[in-house]
C-alpha cells in the first residue's frame, strides 16, 4: 500500500513577478519595434523627399532600431538583476472577511 502524506496548507510564499513585471513587457515591445526598424532599414527603400527630390537615407531607421534594442536589453538586465518580489502573505483576496 502507498501512504499518503499530507502536507500542511501551502504557506504564503515569496516569488518573482516574472513575465508580469512591467519592465519585461516594455522590453518585449521595444525589441519588437527595434527589430521592425532594423529590418525595414535593409528591406525597404526609404524613397525621396517630395520637397527637394533628394533621396532619403535608411540609416535613421537602423540607428533608432539599434537604440531601441539596446534600451530593451537594459530593461531585461534591470528586470533580471533587481526582480520584483511578490509576497503572497500581503495580498488581500476578495473572499476574505472584513473588507468593508
Amino acid at each position: 500500500m502507498t501512504e499518503h502524506t499530507s502536507t500542511p496548507a501551502s504557506a504564503p510564499e515569496k516569488h518573482k513577478a516574472g513575465a508580469f513585471d512591467i519592465r519585461t513587457v516594455i522590453a518585449i515591445l521595444l525589441e519588437i519595434y527595434g527589430l521592425v526598424l532594423v529590418i525595414c532599414s535593409f528591406a525597404l527603400d526609404p524613397g525621396t523627399n517630395p520637397d527637394t527630390g533628394a533621396s532619403k537615407s535608411a540609416t535613421d531607421n537602423l540607428w533608432v532600431g539599434i537604440g531601441l534594442l539596446v534600451v530593451a536589453g537594459v530593461f531585461v538586465a534591470w528586470a533580471k538583476l533587481k526582480p520584483i518580489i511578490v509576497d503572497e502573505s500581503k495580498i488581500v483576496h476578495d473572499d476574505e472577511p472584513g473588507l468593508g
